[in-house]
């Protein structure tokens, strides 16, 4: 997606229109800055849609590969991405507050009638992403010659225990 795309969320969503394409890595700076490597593209879908009581709606979907480095061994670690979530717009900042009976997995958005949709896909994939990455247990490689192993750890209250006994 080389070129911005800019839509009005309300007027998107009220229509149904559909959004698809390909993101750069390289061209998200805030999702950059996680990533080991930022090669690569990954695929999007957004569509609008109007839900049963008449809220405007948008789907995002978001699908591929991210190359994010594991907190135990600091090495790469190819991360599938799959995102998918749905967000209501909502016009003011009084129907923020109306979310008492709300399903949870519906985020609310302010209605924008210039929203970038990079900027949007790319709060998302954040918002989905591990905290600390890491490989499954044993998966870690060696590093520097030496394989990593759990550290033993003595409990510091065990000579006091000893001494214990003996009084």
């Amino acid at each position: 997606m080389s070129e911005q795309a800019v839509v009005d969320n309300l007027e998107f969503a009220r229509r149904g229109a559909v959004l698809r394409g390909e993101l750069a890595l390289a061209e998200l700076g805030r999702l950059r800055e996680t990533l080991l490597s930022s090669q690569g593209t990954l695929n999007y879908t957004l569509s609008g849609k109007t839900g049963a009581k008449g809220e405007c709606l948008l789907e995002c979907s978001i699908d591929g590969k991210l190359v994010l480095q594991c907190q135990r061994c600091l090495d790469a670690l190819e991360y599938p991405l799959h995102v998918i979530s749905t967000l209501k717009v909502v016009k003011g900042l009084t129907q923020f507050d109306d979310i008492g009976d709300e399903e949870e997995y519906v985020d609310s958005i302010p209605a924008s009638a210039a929203m970038s949709v990079s900027a949007l896909l790319e709060e998302e994939i954040l918002l989905h992403l591990p905290i600390s990455p890491l490989h499954a247990p044993g998966a870690c490689r060696v590093q520097n010659g030496v394989k990593l192993v759990k550290e033993e750890r003595t409990n510091p209250f065990g000579a006091l225990a000893a001494l214990k006994g003996k009084l």
